[in-house]
């Protein structure tokens, strides 16, 4: 057996414990991992709940990372509520982010994607009109609403959140690194088809010199 074939027979044994987790990112993660190790390229499909898993982590990971004025922000934040539905040849996501530190809002997210008849690849785009941002805070917080103009959460939604090709290659990179694999995802392939997402990937990952 290879080094990459262990590695990836090693991501199996943990996709299976992974997957008894009723929202585990990790075993969608790491099922597509083992296929790029193993093969250079994954084929397969993921379905609303591994779908909502992943763009679960990614929105959390992203106001993570939030910084104004070349200061991090340390927002402590959770995500209570996150929907997403797969059916004819769309998806509607809806979630909610809760800020809680150092300021307090709720942000109501809602759009859809869909198929890209006018690409010439397998390709998802943010459907015309659907993008909805809310923003919620004290009536009277003016530092939480300049914070909030300060981040402009409708584009990172607009640009980042419903852009799904990027959110699988962010969330595969950070996997990736986690597990000693260096590389790049080279093409991201991606088609609604009913209730499934058809996903397809190719990539030239290794082993990381330990």
């Amino acid at each position: 057996m290879t080094p990459n074939s262990k590695v990836a027979e090693q991501l199996r044994k943990q996709i299976e414990s992974a997957a008894t987790e009723e929202y585990s990112f990790q075993a969608v993660e790491m099922k597509i991992v083992a296929g790029l190790l193993e093969q250079g390229s994954f084929s397969g499909h993921l379905n609303e709940q591994e779908l909502t898993s992943v763009i679960r982590n990614v929105v959390y990971a992203r106001f993570a990372d939030q910084h104004i004025g070349g200061r991090e922000l340390n927002l402590v934040h959770n995500i209570p509520a996150i929907k997403v539905t797969l059916s004819g040849g769309e998806a509607k996501v809806s979630f909610l982010v809760h800020l809680h530190k150092p300021i307090t809002a709720f942000l109501r997210f809602r759009y859809v994607l869909t198929n890209d008849p006018f690409s010439d690849r397998r390709g998802i785009r943010l459907k015309r009109g659907t993008l909805s941002v809310r923003k919620d805070t004290r009536r009277f917080d003016f530092k939480a609403k300049a914070a909030l103009a300060a981040i402009d959460v409708e584009c990172i939604a607009r640009e980042e959140l419903t852009d799904l090709g990027a959110i699988l290659k962010r969330t595969l990179s950070d996997q990736m690194r986690e597990n000693g694999i260096s590389g790049e995802i080279s093409d991201i392939q991606l088609e609604i088809e009913e209730s499934l997402l058809a996903v397809y990937l190719v990539g030239d990952v290794c082993l990381m010199d330990r």
